[in-house]
């Protein structure tokens, strides 16, 4: 059974899915959310075991993947196969948000590019400084630090230019969010231990059927030395939205992500919500990481169908 340990719900009278689907869970009465070296222990201490590297357990997952994919899978299987065409072929590209969108049945934005929003621009904005406050330890003046840290990846230019042509009521409303949420991350994070090796937007690559699928992704902060003969790396991903079902299948696919690429799974994956401080965790079992190569394998059998 996979557990997800929520900081602050009763769980004897909290139904979660209901709470999780709802949008906009009622909080325990008196619930505070958790701060400093306590928010940092729920991530770490798990109750569990930690996993122990084992290499037959990421052979079986990358056969359960590849064997999970079947016949048809948009030609991406077919690529696998040796030709004599030299000309490189471009793999399918896997990530959540495309996995999210196929398994629902959803069309793939052009570029995968998602038009801007209020709430995208405020995640995007967090995102930037939560990886400040962790790398540098403070911020500032939220909105500017914000916008210029957006601003040094080029692929933001079209939201940065959104957000500046905002009118000024819309963002007004924006930056008053995005410094309650900045306020609460410096006031709740703890300062990271360098030898713990924190490390922000860290990139996840895998290859599967000889190179013609590519799983990728980005979080957040990993905690944590990869490459030991125990888990010790703890993944957390930032969202300054609501508490959404889909999340922990991110969480999922991330961890699924590092099992494949490092000796030794993540002992832990989290969700942290910086609008309202709710902490989500799982520990990462056998069972969580099948159920992730199984869902991986329908998402990419979707994503090569055609429509």
């Amino acid at each position: 059974m996979v557990v997800m340990d929520i900081d602050r719900r009763d769980l004897r009278t909290t139904a979660p899915d209901r709470e999780a689907a709802s949008g906009d869970p009622t909080l325990t009465p008196g619930w505070t959310p958790l701060a400093g070296n306590a928010l940092l222990d729920r991530i770490r201490v798990t109750g569990r075991p930690r996993p122990l590297a084992d290499p037959e357990r990421v052979v079986q997952l990358r056969d359960s993947l590849e064997l999970g994919l079947g016949p048809r899978t948009g030609g991406a299987l077919a690529l696998a196969t040796p030709s004599t065409d030299p000309a490189p072929i471009r793999p399918l590209l896997v990530t959540k948000d495309r996995l999210s969108r196929a398994l629902r049945g959803q069309p793939q934005p052009e570029g995968d590019v998602q038009p801007p929003t209020p709430s995208l621009a405020c995640g995007a904005l967090i995102d930037v400084l939560f990886q400040q406050l962790v790398t540098l330890g403070s911020i500032g003046d939220p909105m500017r630090d914000g916008l210029d840290g957006l601003a040094v990846d080029e692929r933001q230019a079209h939201l940065v230019s959104w957000i500046e042509n905002l009118p000024a009521s819309e963002r007004g409303a924006l930056a008053a969010e995005v410094v309650r949420q900045s306020t609460d991350l410096v006031t709740r994070w703890p300062q990271l231990d360098p030898a713990w090796l924190p490390r922000t937007q860290v990139p996840m690559r895998v290859g599967l059927a000889g190179g013609s699928i590519e799983l990728s992704g980005r979080v957040d902060l990993a905690i944590g030395r990869p490459g030991l003969g125990v888990a010790s790396v703890a993944i957390v991903e930032v969202k300054s939205g609501l508490r959404r079902p889909e999340h922990r299948h991110d969480l999922h696919f991330y961890a699924l992500l590092e099992t494949l690429r490092s000796p030794a799974p993540p002992f832990a994956v989290a969700t942290y919500y910086s609008r309202t401080g709710e902490l989500d965790v799982d520990p990462v079992s056998e069972e969580l990481l099948a159920s992730a190569a199984r869902r991986t394998a329908a998402g990419i059998r979707a994503l090569g169908e055609p429509r």
